[in-house]
């Protein structure tokens, strides 16, 4: 390969060798940090690291898009091809080695695998994971619970598997759009989105349950996009509603699913309430009426990270959490009532809809946006398709929305989780910078629809 090729493409590499290298970057500092009895002295130090490490970070994701947006898109021949397909190989090499070692250094489970590993232990001893415990999730998450007596991290593999093959689904396969981008690019971009330090700190570091949660909404889409079958119908609606039965915030998006193009899908609605109801049912006959526990943690717990409410509560110190639950709400009905109306197609309604949702839901945990990571290379599909990358400035407004989460989440690891020192007294501010960048696109989104109401519809080609 040629040095003029790496060159050309040294965004992509960069950000490929560097996403397993920030995440023990961040282990080690935070290592170092504790052996020193976590000395303000070294605070400073620990939060510009972070900083630059973050921002760096981000560059590298804005940049590798763009190349391949601009330069790789078009199918075309090429006489390097052996040579790309080599290097996409050496990649995916690099990515399992990386995961692996990822999952060593994580085996005893970090933040919220923590408190899974206990709520597993607690089923396979016979006992009820809701009761006396902080367990708020749903039903399917405990059946994850024999797993962890073959290994630790087992479940954890389970739901990465579950997050890759419908991503990697999602970015190759063929999805009934007309216009299709270049095989190379379509692979660059899976690795590019898998490989960003948010996909590998959510999914094989920190190991949250959102990761099996995101694969299986995508996989969901993938089954509606790819054709009409009634069998697909089926299986997107079972699918569907495993990931409402860990969270419940896929259900945000259920009638997107059921109201396509103002036609009802019977065959989804069914499959999903069946589903839903199966798994409820089963659940409340072995553990009781404790089940219901989980639907109702979210108005105990408080405002975090991301979520305005957050700052709202510790910069201004005012606490309007309380209001939380009705303005996610009334912001949902409006924004599925706007989808409907103007029949958006089902991809850009179900990220617009859980955008909206997630910007004024309180928890706004940063796992909660790994979706949008999953669904990335099918949104680039989808915007090549609709010519809207010709549209700069809401590519770029969308791109910078995705890589201030990645600078968040590179930023939270690389500084010991924001538990102490500076960067825990500017913690509040992190929804600041994220409901900018969302406004930013939601702008752009607007001015979409104001020169083309059919901008994403499908109905005006």
């Amino acid at each position: 390969m040629s040095i003029s090729r790496i060159k050309n493409d040294r965004y992509f590499y960069l950000l490929i060798f560097s996403g397993p290298v920030i995440i023990f970057q961040g282990a080690l500092v935070c290592k170092l940090h504790s052996l020193t009895n976590y000395d303000k002295n070294f605070t400073f130090i620990i939060l510009l690291q972070a900083l630059v490490t973050a921002i760096f970070s981000s560059y590298l994701l804005r940049s590798a898009i763009l190349k391949v947006i601009d330069k790789d898109l078009v199918p075309a021949k090429s006489v390097n091809k052996k040579n790309d397909y080599k290097i996409i190989k050496i990649s995916f090499l690099y990515y399992l080695v990386a995961i692996i070692l990822i999952f060593i250094a994580s085996h005893k489970g970090i933040l919220d695998y923590k408190p899974y590993l206990n709520h597993w232990t607690l089923i396979n001893q016979g006992l009820n994971p809701w009761i006396g415990t902080d367990n708020v999730y749903l039903p399917i998450h405990n059946i994850f619970a024999p797993l962890i007596a073959i290994n630790n991290s087992l479940p954890k593999l389970v739901w990465a598997c579950f997050f890759l093959i419908p991503m990697y689904f999602s970015s190759i396969f063929p999805l009934n759009f007309k216009r299709e981008i270049d095989k190379i690019a379509k692979f660059k971009i899976f690795l590019i989105f898998a490989f960003s330090p948010f996909c590998l700190l959510v999914t094989a570091y920190f190991g949250h349950n959102d990761t099996f949660v995101a694969g299986l909404i995508v996989l969901s889409l993938c089954l509606s996009i790819s054709n009409l079958k009634k069998i697909n119908s089926v299986l997107s609606g079972i699918s569907l509603a495993l990931a409402t039965m860990v969270k419940v915030y896929p259900i945000f998006v259920a009638p997107l699913f059921v109201l396509r193009k103002r036609k009802i899908d019977l065959t989804f609605f069914t499959s999903y309430l069946l589903s839903i109801i199966t798994i409820l049912l089963s659940s409340v006959i072995v553990w009781g009426n404790s089940t219901l526990k989980s639907f109702f943690w979210a108005t105990e717990m408080f405002s975090k990270h991301l979520s305005f409410f957050n700052f709202s509560r510790k910069i201004l110190g005012l606490n309007l959490d309380q209001y939380s639950i009705y303005v996610m709400a009334l912001v949902l009905v409006i924004v599925l009532f706007l989808m409907y109306k103007n029949k958006i197609d089902l991809l850009p309604a179900v990220i617009l809809t859980l955008s909206s949702g997630f910007t004024f839901y309180k928890v706004g945990h940063p796992q909660f946006f790994l979706f949008f990571f999953a669904a990335a290379p099918m949104t680039i599909r989808y915007i090549y398709d609709r010519k809207l990358d010709k549209n700069r400035r809401l590519l770029i407004s969308y791109l910078m929305w995705i890589c201030y989460l990645n600078f968040y989440e590179s930023f939270y690891q690389l500084n010991c989780l924001m538990l102490r020192g500076y960067s825990f007294h500017i913690r509040g501010f992190g929804s600041i910078p994220y409901i900018l960048f969302s406004t930013l696109m939601l702008v752009e989104v607007i001015k979409l629809f104001k020169n083309d109401p059919k901008a994403l519809s499908s109905e005006s080609l």
